[in-house]
C-alpha cells in the first residue's frame, strides 16, 4: 500500500477482526492508527493513546506512518506491566519486516497477535493464600 492510499473494506475487516481477537484474548484495548503525524513520533503516540484510551486502564496503540517510515507502540501503565518492552520490540520488528515487502495489513495483524500473545489472558485476582502457577502477581514485572 502506497502512502496516501486508503484501506479496502476487506483489509479493514481483517484488521478489525485481529484487533477484536486481541482484545478478547487479553482484556486490553488495542488501537491502530495509520497516517502522518506532526512532531515527535513518541510524543504523538503518547498523546493519541491518552485521547483514545480515555477510561481504559489497559490500552495499546500501534501508530504507523508509512510516509514518515516509523512505527511506535504506546502502552498505558497497566498494559506495560503485561507487555514487556522486549515483546513490543519483537512485534515492531515483525511488523516492519512485513511493511518492507509492502504488506501493511499483514504486518499490523502480526503485530496485534504478537502483542496479545505477550500479554496473555487477563489475570484473575487469586484468593488470599492461593497461588496459581504461571499467574502474574500484582507488583511483579
Amino acid at each position: 500500500m502506497a502512502a496516501g492510499e486508503a484501506f479496502r473494506q476487506d483489509q479493514l475487516d481483517r484488521l478489525n477482526h485481529a484487533r477484536l481477537l486481541a482484545e478478547r484474548q487479553t482484556g486490553i484495548g488495542f488501537h491502530v492508527r495509520v497516517g502522518a503525524v506532526s512532531g515527535d513520533p513518541k510524543a504523538a503516540a503518547d498523546r493519541i493513546l491518552g485521547e483514545i484510551a480515555d477510561g481504559q486502564p489497559a490500552a495499546v496503540l500501534i501508530l504507523v506512518s508509512p510516509g514518515q517510515r516509523f512505527v511506535r507502540i504506546a502502552t498505558t501503565p497497566a498494559a506495560r506491566r503485561r507487555i514487556p518492552d522486549v515483546a513490543a520490540s519483537l512485534a515492531t520488528l515483525a511488523m516492519t519486516s512485513s511493511f518492507a515487502v509492502g504488506d501493511l495489513v499483514g504486518g499490523l495483524v502480526s503485530g496485534l497477535r504478537q502483542l496479545a500473545d505477550a500479554a496473555g489472558p487477563p489475570s484473575e485476582s487469586p484468593r488470599p493464600g492461593v497461588s496459581r502457577p504461571g499467574a502474574v502477581q500484582p507488583g511483579l514485572a
